[in-house]
């Protein structure tokens, strides 16, 4: 069972401990530590940053965080959701003894699911970057409905979901299949 946890005093050292295999090292651009602290900044800026630790069976096996800001960078200028609202996924791993078990896909489905509640605002969009290179984050992203934009900054791409119920609404449905 995959549960996203706040982090505190009790888990942040298992949190900075975590590491990406050896191969994906160029696809990950900071470390949890700094994530973390950069949640911190932002916080203390009014931009809403929320980390988790990832657990499995009370084991921390990855972190991630997200945002939830203005997409106003310079190079969104001329794209519909310019100047819109977004959650913004900033940072997503499992470590290297974790991977390959699916807890990616099952913590980013419940990211989506918290994310969904709108918990620090409304917002039309999720929004991520990630490594053009990285085939696996695009196949998990494309799989829950992230369009690439075609906007590359730093080698990564911007890829972009309407905010609409699906990850929710798919989740029940398959809940209700599994109980018939």
């Amino acid at each position: 069972m995959i549960e996203l946890r706040k982090i505190n005093g009790d888990n942040i050292d298992e949190v900075i401990a975590l590491e990406v295999g050896e191969n994906q090292k160029d696809f990950i651009e900071t470390t949890n530590l700094r994530s973390f602290a950069d949640a911190h900044m932002m916080n203390a800026d009014g931009i809403p940053a929320t980390p988790f630790a990832i657990y499995a069976d009370e084991i921390v096996v990855g972190f991630l965080m997200y945002i939830y800001d203005t997409l106003d960078h310079e190079s969104f200028e001329n794209e519909v959701f310019y100047g819109k609202k977004s959650y913004f996924i900033w940072h997503m791993m499992i470590d290297k003894h974790y991977q390959g078990q699916g807890y990616g896909k099952l913590a980013f489905e419940k990211m989506l699911m918290d994310i969904e509640t709108l918990p620090n605002g409304e917002a039309e969009y999720v929004t991520l970057f990630y490594h053009t290179s990285n085939v696996k984050a695009k196949t998990l992203y494309a799989s829950f409905g992230f369009v690439e934009t075609g906007i590359i900054q730093d080698s990564s791409m911007l890829a972009i979901k309407k905010l609409d119920g699906n990850i929710t609404e798919s989740l029940v449905n398959r809940i209700s299949l599994k109980e018939m």
